[in-house]
């Protein structure tokens, strides 16, 4: 077996396949095992060798388990001749013969998140994360979490409602005190499966931390107070570090006591991951929240390279000045978004590159436009400062007059767009400037994983309140993270880009009804019918849909 690329004359298409040799008489064929797909460019024809190189090692690790001598029909038959006491069974009604007023619907189930999320958690290795009691639970949870997340007790309700299984809620909380003592080798599964895709060394990491919130006030050794990212000061939380490469694909997670501080867990995760995946030269691609000074003097000592956003408007004003001058600003070009760049040497090596564009200057002024509209009307023709004093978008562009009067301060709003457009890093990294700026801007990749985590997959808030178990439910929602992100490689790969919730919403249309006879008791499955979407999500995994109603056993 072997991976090789089919180019097309007088086109720049080329056609990855995984392709077996094969004798059939004195002739030797070329049959091609999986298409994994089409590459228009260097880049693209790189990233699908890298996946076929993955699918190719699973389907020859798949076929050393078990060799057959016999095809499995010659296998099935050989078992039924084995047999040699068997009870008399009952003939199976004739389907072409049922009539449709004598059929009642007796379950809806969701088959298009099974099918293929269920083939990836499989083909990831996932199922030997736990012992194989409890593996059929965790791949049950995983996938349940990614379709509809909700607490334990409503999922083992839904489970049987919506997927026809049962899973009773106690082998769920067994499966997760199982999954506890086994999430470093979750993790490990999932390092290996993000690695698989990036042979060598990762040359750049992104990451962040957030934090989880509980609806609770009871503090223990794990959940406590500090500052939430989600403004929930008067509930307990934890503190999630979380990195990825830049396709958003998981390299790691690290959970801390809600009261950690974001520069311990940074230093504390980057020292672990750096001793299990061989990231080279360290590249921290960062939110301005990052630069502190404590911050980025930590990273110096661990000798990290970092990019970090930069407030330029608290810069000192000397520098903020230079900043604004056009002098020294070059032209560049990132992904067709026009840019002038410029940069300025600030104290320990490191440099201040600002950047304008005018893209995103439109944004800005679209944005302060629409603030200074409601200020407007909330301030009528007496403003109130009563009515600003929560709202600091409002207050920037304001300044009072006597008591109680506000008025709209075109000094501010001026002063305000003068840094229309502009935007800015502090770093310590020797790259070129655009290739710094370029890094930077896929810092959205970390954002939108934040994003699925604590909105698509309902991290939080949190209903746990023993460790091990906050630890597993972690843990499940990262596993499920990482199926949403592999899906995502896979599918782009083979039949374009699709979001996660594209992904998600059209294998959750991909149903079956099942439906019963009433006059002798026979159970069949009709399959819903799929949408183009769907169909070319299956075809991304090589998966075949049974479009044929079938009897159930």
């Amino acid at each position: 077996m072997f991976v090789r690329v089919k180019s097309t004359p007088n086109s720049p298409r080329r056609s990855v396949q995984i392709v077996e040799s094969r004798r059939s008489g004195a002739k030797i064929k070329q049959i091609i095992v999986r298409y994994v797909g089409i590459a228009l460019d260097d880049h693209e024809e790189k990233e699908l060798l890298r996946l076929a190189e993955v699918i190719k090692s699973k389907l020859e690790a798949d076929r050393s388990e078990t060799l057959p001598l016999f095809a499995p029909e010659k296998i099935a038959q050989a078992r039924a001749n084995s047999k040699t006491k068997r009870k008399p069974r009952r003939q199976a009604p004739d389907a072409s013969k049922v009539k449709l007023d004598d059929v009642v619907e007796e379950q809806r189930v969701i088959e298009g998140i099974g099918d293929v999320f269920g083939a990836l958690f499989r083909d990831l290795g996932f199922k030997q994360i736990v012992s194989p009691k409890r593996a059929e639970v965790l791949e049950t949870t995983v996938l349940a979490r990614i379709a509809n997340p909700v607490s334990k007790r409503r999922t083992a309700a839904l489970l049987e409602e919506d997927w026809g299984i049962k899973v009773p809620l106690d082998q769920i909380y067994r499966m997760m005190d199982e999954l506890h003592e086994q999430r470093e080798v979750a993790q490990d599964k999932v390092r290996n499966a993000t690695l698989s895709l990036f042979p060598g060394t990762i040359d750049v990491m992104f990451f962040d931390v957030t934090t989880l919130y509980f609806e609770s006030v009871e503090q223990d050794a794990l959940r406590d107070f500090g500052y939430s990212k989600d403004q929930k000061y008067h509930m307990v939380q934890v503190v999630l570090a979380l990195a990825t490469t830049r396709d958003g694909l998981p390299l790691g997670y690290r959970l801390f006591p809600g009261a950690t501080a974001e520069i311990k867990t940074l230093v504390e995760s980057l020292k672990s991951w750096r001793t299990l995946v061989d990231i080279g030269r360290v590249v921290l691609v960062a939110d301005r929240g990052m630069m502190s000074e404590p911050n980025l003097r930590a990273l110096e000592e661990e000798g990290i390279e970092y990019i970090v956003g930069a407030s330029l408007k608290k810069q000192k004003p000397a520098l903020r000045a230079q900043v604004l001058e056009a002098r020294g600003y070059r032209v560049g070009d990132i992904e067709g978004d026009v840019l002038w760049v410029n940069e300025f040497p600030l104290d320990n090596e490191r440099r201040l590159v600002t950047a304008f564009s005018a893209q995103r200057a439109r944004k800005d002024i679209k944005d302060r436009q629409r603030i200074l509209d409601r200020l407007a009307k909330k301030l009528g023709k007496r403003g109130s400062v009563k009515k600003l004093v929560s709202n600091s978008g409002y207050i920037k562009y304001t300044t009072t007059e006597g008591d109680a009067g506000a008025v709209i301060d075109e000094t501010k709003v001026a002063a305000d767009a003068a840094w229309d457009g502009m935007y800015g890093i502090v770093t310590n990294a020797k790259d070129d400037k655009l290739q710094l700026l370029a890094r930077y801007r896929q810092l959205w990749t970390i954002e939108e994983a934040f994003r699925v985590s604590k909105h698509d997959l309902a991290m939080r808030p949190m209903f746990h309140f023993k460790p091990e178990r906050i630890e597993a439910h972690v843990c499940i929602c990262y596993l499920a993270y990482a199926l949403l992100r592999h899906a995502q490689v896979r599918v782009r790969l083979r039949q374009g880009a699709i979001s996660v919730d594209k992904l998600r919403n059209e294998l959750l249309r991909v149903q079956a009804s099942i439906v019963r006879d009433k006059r002798h008791g026979g159970l069949y499955r009709i399959p819903s019918r799929m949408s183009e979407e769907a169909k070319a999500i299956y075809r991304a995994f090589d998966i075949k849909r049974s479009i044929t109603p079938a009897r159930l056993p």
